[in-house]
């Protein structure tokens, strides 16, 4: 019983230290500091990179066709990137991924998996009545996928 009394002391004893020393020592200054990995760049490329002026968005689209003993099945993938300059001046890229995600079912016209560059534009419109825009659009030829079926705006 009296070993269990001094082991049981002894255990206290060296909790207690631990604490004291524990909350007598001065903190240390930090080796890594997060912050000093990121840093926002200045000037011009600091207006350039502003991340308030970007925005993105995605899209998922899918389509089923079956006709006699044939099927087909298309996914669509659209990302689109948008840069406001300034004001008057703005860009937007689409990016397209096109793919059959269950696999070629039978279909002699198969599109296979691609990515490619939807549309590319940049906007100046200086008033509500005045706009100057550069415009490249692509659609990827297939089945369902074609000017008739998809809208762009």
């Amino acid at each position: 019983m009296e070993k269990k009394i001094i082991v049981c002391v002894i255990f206290l004893s060296m909790i207690l230290i631990g604490l004291a020393s524990a909350q007598s020592q001065t903190p240390k200054s930090q080796l890594f500091k997060p912050s000093s990995l990121v840093s926002r760049p200045s000037g011009f490329l600091d207006s350039l990179l502003d991340p308030s002026k970007f925005s993105m968005s995605h899209s998922y689209s899918l389509s089923f066709f079956h006709a006699g003993k044939q099927t087909m099945n298309q996914g669509l993938y659209l990302n689109t990137i948008n840069y406001q300059f300034s004001d008057p001046l703005r860009m937007q890229v689409r990016i397209g991924f096109l793919h059959q995600p269950f696999g070629d079912m039978g279909m002699s016209q198969t599109t296979g998996s691609r990515v490619f560059v939807q549309r590319a534009l940049l906007q100046y419109r200086p008033s509500d009545k005045m706009s100057i825009s550069i415009d490249y659009r692509v659609l990827p030829s297939s089945l369902f996928y074609s000017p008739y079926y998809y809208s762009i705006r």
